[in-house]
Order: C-alpha cells, then structure tokens, then sequence
C-alpha cells in the first residue's frame, strides 16, 4: 500500500487553526439550567440480610441524600418477592407492603427467602434509586407450647395464639398473635365453628385441626400453611362435611374425628397421607365427644346418643358394644347409661369422665371410666351424683384435672370448682364470678402434649372465654390441679377477640 503525503499550503494552514478557534470558543446563549439529582440511598446505614419471625414487624430506616432542597416530593415503594428456587415457570410478583421511608411492616407471607427492595422516586424527574435486601421469613409458633383460640366475629371464623410466662416459664414476655389462621391461608374461616385440635407426635405429626359446620381443615402446626381440607381428607368419595369432635390420642397413637355422627380414624404419621377412611360401618350416632383410649382393642370410646351407650370402634368396619358389668360392685353398666352427655374430659390417672344429665328432671351425673385396658367389664370406675351442687342445673361446661379428683364447671357467669371423691371440708365453692354482661363460651386446662419440661405448669393453668355481644376476652387462672380450697388466682386477661368457640393446648416442637 502506498502511503499518501499530503502538503498543505500557508493559507491552508491558516484557514483550518480558524475553524478549530470558533468550534472552540465557549457557548453564551440565554439558556436555563436545572439541577437533576438522582435520589440516594445510604447503605452503610442498613443491613444487606433481615431474618424476621412469620406475623412479626420488620423495621428498617435507610438514610435518604436528595441535592433538592425539596426532598418532601420523592415517594417511597417497599417492595416483596418471593424467591424462585429451583426450575419452574413461576414469575415472581412484587408484592408492595409500605410507601414510607421508614419501614414498619408486618410480614405474614409463608415462610421461605425473599428479596425486599426499596425503590426510591423523583416525581417531577421520574429518576430513582434502589436498594434491594436478603429477608428470611422463618416460622414463628414453632416454639411449640402456647394456647389456640378459635373465635368468630361477622359469620367468619379465625385463630388467635397466646403463650404466656405462666403456662411456659422459659418465655421472657408473654405473646398475642392474631388472626394466624387467615393471614396464612388469604381468608377467614367459613362456617359455624366448633372445636380445634392441636396435634403433635414425633416425628412428623404437627398439625392443628379446624372444625365447622362446613369446613374440616388441616393446617401447620409450625406456621399454619394449608395441608388438607375437606374431601381431601377423606379417602371416601362424597363425604358429607360435617365434623363435630377430633381427638389425637397421646397413647393409641390414632387420629379420630366425629363426622355427620359417625367415627372414622387413623393410625398413620405422613402428614400428606394421613387421610380418613370411610366412616366405621354400624347403626349408631355420635356425641360430639371422643374418649382417648390406650388398649389396641378400645382405640377410643364414643357416646351413642341414641341408644344412651357407651361404644368403641375396633377397626375400621366394626364398631361394638362394651361388654355388661362382670361383677355386681360395677358402679354402672357401659351399655346401658340412658342419659344425656353433657361434656367430656381426660381426668386423674387418665380416666374417662363423663358429664350427664337425667332425660327428664334436674338430676346430673359424673361417671368415671377406665379405658386403657382391654374390655373385661370391669371398667366403670365411679358414680358420682351431682343434683345438689350449686347451680349445676345451669352448667355448661366440664373440666377435669388430671392430677386429682378435681372438677372446674362453668354456667352462664361463674365457674366452680368440685372436689369429688374428697374429705375437703368444702367440697364445691364458687372459683370465679365475671363482670356482668359477659357470658362464659368456652373453658379449658391446659393440657399440652407432650409436656416436656412443663411438669411445673401442665394441669396448673386454666383458661376461660366470655363475650359480651361485642368483644371476647380470655382470662387467664392458676388452679390446684390436686384439688383443695384455693380460689382460681386471675393471672391475665386478653381481650379484643371475636366470640371465643373453642380453644386447645397446642403441644411442643
């Protein structure tokens, strides 16, 4: 290739230094000038990683550098994504929990890693900036022991957790989570409500139950995210919805569930697998209550509400009669009780006590049973008659202690402590009387299972709901489980809730 020479003349010269002076010489036209700073974000102020118990509040305050004197006018966007793991299809959507600066949210998304970011925006220039953070969502009831309260409020239905000092020690402040139920699943509750059942077995089992007139649900035990509902919990085609009692029992180790007033039951510990077969076959109709049992051959004693009898499924197509007493000192005979049950519950030495009232007239009952062993018609443990006791024409509900013959009834306003099978000197007293207008709707012990570490504090807290047509509450007692004069000491009141149906002991881990 040839290289090219090239030779400029003088006034060549001359001309091109000319054009260069003028393509140089400063612009001074009449023209306006606006400073367009880009908002920033200070993240030396902030943490990249959050870890934040599901139900509970981050906070984050980032520090904001604006060069406008008019940092009022940015705006603020708080976003939340969910992050994909592993290969799929699924888009992450942004979910947006706050336009402050300062953030201050509750976080009730499942639990799982997420990306949190902070977008923050000029409106007049529509320039931004943006952070994003590392936010690890983890379960917040897993600390395992407290109290469920199933409540109802405007024909929906939610949970409420409480876990108190009182009932588990090692906690350092008492803690109210609320409406768990619905900000797990996106809804309340439908139907009329009418029990919940925590369960809990080592290795896989911890789940809680929900029952209404229309709904049957199975959720996490951990942090209430969905595992099965309705049919899916039926292996039956067709099942009409209708559940009315559930029971794990801690011995037999079977899921039992009263539905449309018949058993059905399972021994099973997948979580995802444990589904109900069809109903034990027979012609009988079920009390909403269900008696545990440790005896393969009893699984778990029912109350037919037809035939005024005790009865017990012995698989899952079979469900038989108890045998008649074998002996003349047989306080009563299991197959022929003839009277209404009333209520329900584990008492001492893990007998069965039972709660009637006469078909006709005041009189009402206690009868204790022994079901952890095998039929030998000898399980009718005592009678006791308690037309005389105050204002037990009017009780509702029953709650036995299972560390002494200790009953707490409830009526309308009041709850009384019984002392039977006892040389106390004042075998019923009055415990408590609530304020006027609040009306009792559900009484429990509490009873976790398991109950490890919590030998101080099992049986030794009682929890009693009232409403008052606008607001529920849920008081808070030391009891003597052992039995004796003391007076129920009121230890806390919560309240704020919906009316309170039922409530349940929720078990460790």
């Amino acid at each position: 290739m040839k290289n090219k020479i090239y030779n400029y003349t003088n006034a060549a010269l001359i001309g091109l230094l000319v054009l260069m002076t003028f393509a140089c010489k400063k612009d001074l036209g009449n023209y306006s000038y606006v400073n367009t700073g880009v908002p920033m974000i200070d993240t030396t102020r902030v943490a990249g990683t959050y870890t934040v118990p599901r139900y509970s509040t981050i906070k984050i305050e980032p520090g904001i550098s604006f060069p406008v004197a008019d940092t009022a006018r940015l705006t603020y966007q708080w976003l939340l994504y969910k992050v994909i793991v592993g290969t799929t299809t699924e888009v992450p959507v942004s979910q947006l929990i706050s336009t402050n600066r300062k953030l201050n949210a509750a976080i009730g998304n499942p639990i799982g890693p997420y990306k949190l970011e902070l977008i923050v925006t000029d409106p007049k220039t529509n320039l931004k900036s943006n952070i994003q953070f590392n936010l690890n969502v983890t379960a917040n009831i897993n600390i395992g022991y407290g109290l469920l309260v199933l409540h109802t409020r405007n024909n929906t239905s939610d949970v409420d957790f409480l876990l108190t000092k009182n009932a588990v020690p090692t906690v350092t402040a008492n803690q109210w989570i609320k409406n768990i139920y619905s900000q797990a699943q996106g809804q309340a509750i439908t139907g009329e409500p009418r029990f919940i059942a925590s369960s809990r077995r080592a290795p896989t089992e911890n789940w809680v139950t929900i029952g209404t007139s229309t709904h049957l649900t199975r959720v996490s035990g951990v942090d209430f995210t969905y595992m099965r509902e309705n049919a899916g919990i039926f292996l039956r085609p067709g099942t009409v919805i209708n559940p009315q009692a559930f029971v794990l029992s801690s011995t037999s180790f079977n899921d039992m569930v009263i539905n449309d007033k018949k058993m059905h039951f399972i021994n099973s510990t997948d979580p995802l697998g444990n589904i109900f077969p069809g109903a034990v076959t027979g012609s009988y109709s079920l009390a909403p209550f269900i008696a545990e049992a440790s005896s393969s051959s009893i699984i778990g004693a029912v109350y037919d509400d037809q035939k005024l009898k005790f009865i017990h499924p012995v698989s899952s197509n079979v469900m038989a009669e108890f045998r008649a007493p074998a002996a003349t000192t047989q306080p009563f005979d299991l197959t022929n009780i003839g009277k209404t049950l009333i209520d329900m519950d584990r008492g001492f030495q893990s007998y069965t006590l039972s709660f009637f009232k006469d078909l006709t007239g005041t009189g009402r009952w206690l009868y204790v049973t022994n079901f952890n062993k095998a039929d030998d018609g000898l399980m009718a443990i005592a009678r006791y008659d308690m037309t005389a006791l105050p204002d037990i024409a009017n009780a509702t509900i029953f709650r036995a202690s299972e560390y002494g013959n200790v009953v707490y009834y409830a009526t309308a306003h009041d709850i009384y402590v019984y002392n039977f099978d006892s040389s106390t000197a004042i075998p019923t007293f009055k415990g408590y009387a609530f304020p006027a207008g609040e009306t009792i709707t559900s009484m429990k012990i509490f009873k976790p299972k398991p109950n490890t570490s919590l030998q101080t504090t099992d049986g030794w807290v009682l929890y009693a709901a009232t409403w008052d047509g606008n607001v529920g509450r849920v008081y808070e007692f030391g009891i003597n489980p052992s039995g004796g004069s003391k007076i129920p000491e009121l230890l806390n009141k919560f309240e704020g809730f919906g009316k309170v149906v039922d409530m349940t002991s929720k078990g460790g881990g």
